[in-house]
């Protein structure tokens, strides 16, 4: 009997266990992830794929370094061939016939004689060496490639720059859309309560009917706004889960206070931030490199002096041996190349590329000018969006006060339901456009870092 319970016991905890088990497959649960704005820019700089393409660009670029250094180094090629031939080749040539001399007048004719040459099977073997004892475009060639590897990584760290940016302001967007939706529900939470206080006064005959429905009327257009707003809140999620490379089963909540920031009017040298700017970098870089391709189209004038020490061994055979009739060749040689005439091409390059040399230097001096007024319209952006913060606070504060006043006010009475609604959409707008104007000074603060090259 006591066995019999054991085992019924048992079997009740294994299907208990393989209902648990069954429906943590049918109905997973997905993980929660906490990020504030910290956490969240590590997690891109990890996960996001563009920075990863742009990472192996950059590795792409570093390669260019051994592509020219392979062109200063020996290069080593060997070779060899097994041939057989199906037919016999002959060779013919004319020779005097003795036998059939002329016994009178002593002529000796000609005759055609036919010789077999060649054999039926025939094997080389061939070792070359390379090395470019001068090649002034190559050492030019040599640093261009250097300079392009640097280009590469200002690249890389311009397009990180960039979307770390970008991932900033997305994170702050959302954070913006998730307090919109919080007052949206505020909004709807109140508008509910102030319809049912009003249907219990209307069928206290306290209130007319005009009144219950205009509480009605309030209540119920807050609610497609909340249902905009929810939606607008998660689609904003999603776009956070693939910047950052996040699982989109998981469920991911923002840590991050708006309503803190914080406004440092400091003095910079305008000079200095531009010349620590990736992107400015970027530009002197491309400036060196369109100078660097004016001397390698230069170089194209000089000769090239090139050394070639080779090995080669051959043999014939009728039976596949390559010991059979064998030579073998050591030999070196120097081959210089002297460019005299090209029809004018190496002439076209070289003008080409002082022309793009020009322009590259124009750009750079345009985009320097261009970034000092950039960071002056941002100083002037950033202390105008402060003041618009003092501005937006004060105005939520007073609609709140208003706000406070009505819904005690309509408890008894003493004001319509239509001016109700008035003042609660005011204190609505007043504290959503508080929290806009800090999430638009903090993306000019971004913009800013980024302008002053504050990464």
């Amino acid at each position: 009997m006591k066995l019999s319970l054991h085992k019924k016991s048992s079997l009740k905890k294994m299907f208990i266990v393989g209902l648990i088990l069954i429906s943590s497959y049918l109905f997973p649960q997905s993980n929660v992830k906490n990020y504030n704005l910290d956490s969240f820019i590590n997690t891109v700089r990890e996960n996001n794929l563009q920075l990863k393409i742009s990472e192996n660009n950059s590795r792409l670029a570093n390669l260019s370094i051994k592509e020219a250094m392979s062109v200063l180094l020996p290069q080593i090629n060997a070779e060899t061939e097994g041939k057989r031939n199906f037919n016999d080749q002959f060779t013919y040539f004319e020779s005097p016939d003795y036998e059939n001399m002329d016994p009178i007048t002593g002529e000796i004719p000609d005759i055609m004689q036919k010789f077999k040459m060649g054999f039926d099977n025939e094997f080389q073997a061939h070792l070359l060496l390379q090395q470019n004892l001068f090649s002034l475009k190559s050492i030019n060639d040599l640093k261009s490639a250097r300079k392009y590897s640097d280009i590469g990584k200002l690249q890389n760290e311009e397009q990180i720059i960039k979307i770390i940016s970008e991932a900033k302001k997305a994170f702050l967007q959302t954070v913006l859309m998730q307090k919109v939706y919080e007052v949206s529900q505020q909004t709807v939470e109140i508008a509910e309560k102030n319809y049912l206080a009003a249907k219990k006064k209307f069928e206290n005959e306290l209130i007319s009917e005009l009144n219950l429905l205009q509480a009605k009327i309030r209540w119920e257009e807050e609610i497609p706004k909340l249902l905009n707003a929810k939606r607008n809140y998660l689609i904003l999620l999603g776009n956070l889960k693939v910047i950052a490379g996040i699982n989109p089963a998981d469920n991911i909540v923002l840590n991050y206070d708006l309503s803190e920031y914080h406004f440092e009017n400091t003095q910079i040298k305008t000079d200095d931030a531009i010349n620590q700017r990736v992107d400015f970098q970027l530009l002197k870089a491309n400036s060196q490199l369109q100078k660097l391709n004016i001397k390698t189209k230069k170089s194209e004038y000089y000769p090239t002096l090139k050394l070639n020490v080779g090995y080669s061994y051959m043999s014939n055979s009728d039976k596949w041996n390559i010991k059979d009739n064998k030579n073998k060749f050591l030999y070196s040689g120097l081959t210089l190349s002297i460019p005299i005439f090209s029809g004018g091409y190496r002439k076209s390059q070289l003008y080409k590329a002082k022309i793009q040399s020009k322009n590259a230097l124009l750009e750079k001096q345009e985009a320097q000018l261009s970034m000092a007024i950039e960071i002056q319209n941002l100083e002037m952006k950033l202390s105008e969006e402060y003041k618009t913060i003092d501005v937006s606070k004060t105005t939520r504060e007073t609609a709140k006060k208003a706000f406070d006043i009505a819904v005690e006010t309509s408890k008894n009475g003493l004001i319509s339901q239509l001016n109700l609604r008035k003042i609660s959409n005011d204190y609505k707008n007043a504290e959503i456009n508080m929290y806009y104007s800090i999430y638009t000074f903090k993306c000019t603060q971004i913009d800013y870092n980024n302008a002053t090259a504050n990464y």
